[in-house]
C-alpha cells in the first residue's frame, strides 16, 4: 500500500510540477521576450495567443487530470492527516475550478475577442472587454501560481503518521 500511496503523491506532484512550473514560464520568460523581441505586437499576440491556448487548452486539463487523480489516489492511500488534508483539498478544488474557467471559459472568449479587435479596431467594447478579461486571465494565473506553490509546499512537509521521513 506504501507504493501506491507514493505512486498517487508521485502523480499529483508531477501534475502540480508542469502545471505550476508551466505558467511560471510562461509569464515570466516566454510573454515577455516575444513581446519584446517580436514586431509587430499584433504578431507577438498572435503567437502569445497560440501558446496559451495550447497550454491552458490542453495541457493544463492533463495536469488537471494527474492532479485529481493523485489527490484522491493520495486521500483513499495514504494515513487520515486531519485538517492537513481537508487544507490541501480546498486549494486543489479552487486551483481546479480556476484552471477550468481559464481553460474553458476565459481562455476562448479572449481568443474571439482578439479576433473581433484585429479585424475591427474601432470596435471599443470588443477591447475594453478583451483588456478586462486579460487583467483577470493574469490574476487567476498569479493565484493558481500561489496555489499550486502552497500545495507543492505543503507536500514537501512531513506530517504525522506519512511515510517521509525527517531531514
Amino acid at each position: 500500500m506504501k507504493i501506491i500511496a507514493s505512486f498517487f503523491i508521485w502523480l499529483e506532484l508531477l501534475g502540480l510540477g508542469v502545471w505550476i512550473g508551466g505558467m511560471v514560464i510562461l509569464g515570466a520568460v516566454v510573454a515577455p521576450t516575444v513581446f519584446n523581441a517580436v514586431k509587430p505586437v499584433e504578431m507577438a499576440g498572435d503567437a502569445m495567443s497560440l501558446v496559451f491556448h495550447r497550454f491552458n487548452g490542453e495541457w493544463v486539463f492533463v495536469c488537471i487530470g494527474l492532479v485529481v487523480l493523485g489527490f484522491v489516489g493520495k486521500w483513499l492511500t495514504a494515513p487520515p492527516q486531519g485538517m492537513r488534508m481537508r487544507i490541501e483539498a480546498a486549494l486543489i478544488i479552487v486551483l481546479v475550478l480556476s484552471g477550468l474557467y481559464i481553460g474553458a471559459i476565459l481562455g476562448p472568449r479572449m481568443q474571439t475577442l482578439r479576433q473581433i479587435t484585429l479585424t475591427d479596431r474601432s470596435n471599443g467594447m470588443a477591447v475594453a472587454e478583451f483588456d478586462h478579461k486579460h487583467k483577470r486571465s493574469v490574476q487567476l494565473f498569479s493565484v493558481n501560481i500561489l496555489l499550486g506553490l502552497a500545495v507543492l509546499w505543503m507536500n514537501s512537509r512531513p506530517s504525522s503518521g506519512s511515510n517521509r521521513k525527517e531531514t
